[in-house]
């Protein structure tokens, strides 16, 4: 098993391209059509953010996390930790884990964003659904394709933003929860939120099976 880079950068890539101006297209147009403006973005300040990675947190802090529904992910991933929760205690969590997240994909996005390219799948929604799935294939440039979907919802401002991404069929909202709730059980709430503050838990990294040599 090989930690997929590419995938991470992908993921990435397609979150800056987020989901602005969501309230007037489907999310399946405003991620596609969003992708290749994002895709220069980072190749035009390419060698400035190499060398000053505070301005590419800046950059992927205002662009990708407000694509996200991060409350909600929260929510996901404490599951009834958060329930139980002080309303301090989700807004340190909520400020950690997102800041956690942009540490955790944004270096292996700089540095594999050009390495991939998306097949789009055709959005099968509802007109008045409020909740859907953008489905694509990652191309690599060796190794098969990777299925990946964005699990997005309408907020109740009306955008579109996305709440888990799934690749491979494994869901990102799944895995932490279950590696918070490990560390909840153990240590505590104030732990987990703590070492997240600290950047001592990294996010799950995605793997996948690399084709057998010769095959």
């Amino acid at each position: 098993m090989n930690v997929l880079k590419s995938t991470i950068a992908a993921v990435g890539l397609l979150a800056i391209a987020g989901l602005a101006h969501a309230q007037s297209a489907k999310p399946d147009e405003v991620i596609r059509s969003a992708t290749e403006s994002a895709r220069e973005q980072i190749n035009e300040n390419y060698e400035t953010y190499k060398t000053d990675r505070h301005a590419f947190y800046t950059m992927i802090d205002e662009t990708v996390v407000p694509r996200f529904d991060v409350k909600y992910i929260s929510q996901l991933v404490l599951a009834r930790n958060y329930r139980s929760a002080t309303p301090e205690q989700r807004s340190r969590f909520t400020d950690a884990f997102q800041t956690m997240i942009v540490r955790s994909y944004a270096d292996a996005l700089l540095e594999y964003y050009d390495d991939v390219d998306i097949e789009w799948a055709p959005l099968r929604m509802a007109e008045d659904a409020t909740d859907a799935s953008v489905g694509a294939k990652i191309m690599r440039n060796s190794g098969q394709p990777i299925p990946i979907d964005f699990r997005v919802h309408k907020t109740d401002d009306g955008d579109w933003k996305i709440y888990d991404i799934a690749v491979e069929n494994i869901s990102v909202v799944s895995n932490f929860r279950a590696q918070f709730a490990q560390e909840v059980k153990k240590n505590g709430l104030d732990s987990l939120i703590a070492k997240l503050e600290n950047l001592q838990i990294k996010a799950p990294t995605v793997e996948v099976d690399e084709p057998a040599q010769g095959s």
